[in-house]
Parts: C-alpha cells; sequence; structure tokens
C-alpha cells in the first residue's frame, strides 16, 4: 500500500510540474507563434490545466488508501497524461514556427489524438467502476469493451485519417494513411464511428451505476448522487462536440464544444472528491487534509509565479525594449514570499472541515464512533459487512442473526448472486445473537474465494463477536 500511495503521489507531482512547465511555455507564446486550431484561447487551456490537476490529486488520494481501486489509477493516469500532452503541445506552438523538429510535430499531432479520443472513454470507466473498483456483475464489462474500442478507433480516425493535425491551423498530417486503409478510416470518420462507440459505452456506464444505486445502502446513494450529477452534466456537455464532429461546416465551434468538454469532466473526479470526504468513501480524511492544503498552494503559487513572469517581463521591454532573465528572478522571489503566509491561511480554512482536533467534540466524537462501530451489534455488523465486501471483492454480502434475519448488508444485496443463494456462508466464532453467520455473493471478477481469505475472514468476524459480547451488557 504504501509503494502505490508513493506512485501515486509521484505521478500527481510529475504532472504538476508538466503543468507548470506547459503554463511557462505558453507565456512565451508570441505573434509569431503556430496559432492552434478553431480559436483556442485561455478558458480550454485553463480548463485542461483544472481536469488534469483535480484528477491526478483525486487519483493520488484514493490510490494512497486503496491502491486495489481501478477509479483511482484513472484518475492518476489522467493527471499524467494530461500534464505530458500540455506541457507537449504548448512546446509545439512554441518550436514550430522557426524548428518543425520530430518531437515538436509528434507531440502536435497526439494531442489531438489524445484529446479528441480518450477523455469520455476514461470518463465511462470511471463511471462503471465507482465507487469499489469493480463492475456491478461480470455482464456490465461491456462497458470496458466499448470504451476501450471507441478509443482505439477515435485515435485512428483523427490521428491517420484527418488531412491534417486537428489543433495545428495550416498543418498537414505526417501520419496520414493512403490506400485502402485509409480510405477506410477516413469513412469512420465521416460517420463518427468511434465517437458513437464510446458514447455507447458512457451511456451504458450510466446505467450501471443507477442499477448499484438501486442496490445501494443510504451513504452508498447519497455517494453515488454525486457522481451521477456529473455524468449526467458531461454527457449533456459531449452534445456539441458530437454534433461539431458529425455536421458538415461545424468547424469552428469544435474548441469551444471541446472547452465545455473539459470543464464538464472536472467535476467527477470533484464529485468524487466530495463524496470521499463528505460521506467518507474511503475514510481518508486526514489524508484529505494535507491534498487539499498542498494542492491548492500549489495551485496558487503556480498561477502567482505564470502571471509575475508575464508582468515582469512586460515592464522590462516597456523600460529597456528587451526581455530579461530578471523576471524569473523577481517571480521567484515573490512566491518564496507568499509561500509561508499563504499556507497558513489555507490551512486554517482546510483545517475547519477537514481536521478532527479543530472541530466541536472532532477527536472525541470520533473516537466515540470508533468504539461504536465495534461494540455496538447494529453498527460493529454494517462495518463489518463493508470492509468484508471490499476486501474479499465481493458483488455484495450480509450478516444473519442467530434466527436468520439480516442484521445488515452491502453491495448488491439482494443481487443477481443472491437469487441463486450466497456463494460463501462463513459461520463466525463465538457468535453474538446478531451477528451470527456472514453470507457472501459471487466475486465480482467472477473468481472463487480464496480459503485463506475465508478463513482471515472469520477471524475478524471473532474478534468482533467478542467485542459486542464485552459491550452487551451497556445496551
Amino acid at each position: 500500500m504504501r509503494r502505490a500511495g508513493l506512485i501515486g503521489w509521484g505521478a500527481f507531482w510529475v504532472g504538476m510540474i508538466l503543468r507548470l512547465v506547459a503554463l511557462w511555455l505558453s507565456s512565451q507564446l508570441g505573434p509569431g507563434s503556430v496559432q492552434f486550431a478553431f480559436g483556442i484561447g485561455f478558458f480550454t487551456f485553463l480548463a485542461a490545466i483544472l481536469l488534469g490537476t483535480a484528477a491526478g490529486l483525486v487519483g493520488a488520494i484514493i490510490v494512497a488508501r486503496r491502491p486495489w481501486n481501478w477509479v483511482g489509477w484513472l484518475y492518476v493516469l489522467t493527471g499524467v497524461l494530461q500534464g505530458v500532452m500540455t506541457s507537449g503541445l504548448a512546446y509545439a506552438g512554441l518550436t514550430l514556427p522557426t524548428d518543425p523538429n520530430a518531437v515538436a510535430t509528434f507531440f502536435a499531432w497526439a494531442n489531438g489524438v489524445v484529446d479528441f479520443a480518450v477523455p469520455f472513454s476514461v470518463a465511462a470507466l470511471v463511471l462503471g467502476l465507482f465507487p469499489d473498483g469493480t463492475w456491478v456483475s461480470p455482464r456490465w464489462r461491456v462497458i470496458g469493451v466499448l470504451a476501450a474500442i471507441g478509443a482505439a478507433l477515435g485515435s485512428l480516425e483523427v490521428g491517420f485519417g484527418a488531412p491534417s493535425m486537428v489543433l495545428i491551423v495550416g498543418s498537414v498530417n505526417p501520419y496520414r494513411a493512403s490506400g485502402p486503409l485509409g480510405d477506410l478510416i477516413r469513412t469512420s470518420q465521416s460517420i463518427g464511428i468511434g465517437s458513437l462507440i464510446v458514447e455507447l459505452a458512457a451511456v451504458l456506464a450510466v446505467a450501471s451505476i443507477v442499477v448499484r444505486y438501486r442496490a445501494a445502502a443510504i451513504d452508498g446513494r447519497r455517494q453515488i448522487r454525486w457522481l451521477l450529477f456529473a455524468a449526467v452534466l458531461a454527457l449533456i456537455s459531449s452534445t456539441p462536440l458530437l454534433y461539431s464532429q458529425l455536421a458538415p461546416n461545424a468547424g469552428r465551434t469544435t474548441f469551444d464544444a471541446l472547452s465545455l468538454v473539459f470543464g464538464a469532466l472536472c467535476l467527477a473526479p470533484i464529485a468524487t472528491l466530495i463524496a470521499i470526504t463528505r460521506y467518507r468513501l474511503y475514510e481518508i480524511d486526514r489524508i484529505v487534509n494535507r491534498a487539499l492544503l498542498y494542492g491548492a498552494l500549489t495551485a496558487i503559487l503556480a498561477g502567482v509565479f505564470t502571471a509575475g513572469i508575464g508582468l515582469a517581463q512586460r515592464l522590462f521591454v516597456a523600460m529597456t525594449g528587451v526581455t530579461s532573465d530578471a523576471a524569473i528572478v523577481l517571480a521567484t522571489l515573490v512566491v518564496a514570499t507568499l509561500y509561508a503566509p499563504l499556507r497558513k491561511r489555507l490551512e486554517a480554512v482546510v483545517d475547519r472541515r477537514f481536521k478532527f482536533d479543530e472541530l466541536r467534540f472532532g477527536a472525541y466524537r470520533h473516537e466515540i464512533d470508533r468504539v461504536l462501530s465495534i461494540v455496538e451489534p447494529t453498527a460493529a455488523a454494517e462495518r463489518l459487512i463493508r470492509e468484508a465486501v471490499t476486501e474479499l471483492g465481493a458483488t455484495g454480502g450480509a450478516i444473519l442473526s442467530k434466527d436468520g434475519r439480516v442484521t445488515a448488508s452491502a453491495g448488491m444485496w439482494p443481487g443477481p448472486g443472491s437469487r441463486r443463494g450466497p456463494t460463501e456462508t462463513v459461520p463466525i466464532p463465538g457468535a453474538a445473537s446478531e451477528l451470527a453467520t456472514i453470507v457472501l455473493g459471487p466475486r465480482s471478477d467472477g473468481h472463487p474465494y480464496r480459503p485463506a481469505d475465508l478463513a482471515e475472514l472469520g477471524s475478524v468476524a471473532s474478534m468482533i463477536a467478542r467485542a459486542v459480547r464485552a459491550g452487551g451488557p451497556a445496551h
């Protein structure tokens, strides 16, 4: 787990450094630089930066606590990929007019491929896997298949079918396919098959999360509502982009539509973060505290640094007629001066919500909650079955009392597996009246449970049963 956390946070900071590089390169673009297609401007660039930062931050938080959850890794990948593509595109815009080298040309080409083919495929996967990183049932794996096919086909259409690099005005696509294969790719592009397949995957992902919502407990439903809301907005925002690709003479609206899509896709990691913090989806409030503090601090200082360089350079040009490296030194001094007081202010704001010791009865209340989750029968059962379903990758499960009643359930329960009876039944040694048996539905990946995992679950459940009995006289 520690290694996964280091990888996740390392990837986040790599993406952040690349985004800072992209901001600095974009500040160097002059009148003679290559113009990006469709009038790309500040809002599109800012939306892409925000998407990468939000995805990378939330992904690192999830990976640090739940390294086996694919939602976190998808967000981490999005953050790194966005940093690479954004810095590469800024480099291409700065370099191509004077030095049309192979690296700049490749980044200009690759940005169009990634921006038009990948974001919605990743969004569909996140929707289908949220919140525990598994599909609702094996048949919903079709979402992953469609997302992968749509992304691959979209990449072929844009990368090898378009006559020009879609992000650079007046360019020629050096990788355009010719012959029968090229004709086939261009036909697919004219129909928009890749985009339509990705849209279908996104619609099915929304349907799967609705199914998950109907089977979830109250907190689970509250968590899903946030992501479902973000998903609906993202789907609506994709309509202008799809139209611009399918309709003839739609040209200049494409980048405006892409900016709208980027902005809407930012809501997915933000909604996930709200679910994490407000409903303790992964119980990582302390990690969120530090992540929010340093993420916000980095973003603000990066903006000040970029704006400072631009302003200082303009002042030097106005006074001396030439640029100067002293602008970078001045901007660095400003950032260094702001660091300590700004960190203190942000820490005070973040701690009001995410630091237990700063909340009224915060640490004491948290300690009471943890004790009750072990000794109070219903709370203990709810906590135990949630942990069992998460750790063993079950589609759902329940805790039964000695008379066969359901004391608590989690996941898809009753669900597809429970109609055929539970896959596994684990008696609780030394059972209390409310905690007698654990029943589990099938695993999400379709594989059987390992005997060692079931034995470990029985051992933990026995400890919980003893704790409930010890707290019995107080009830």
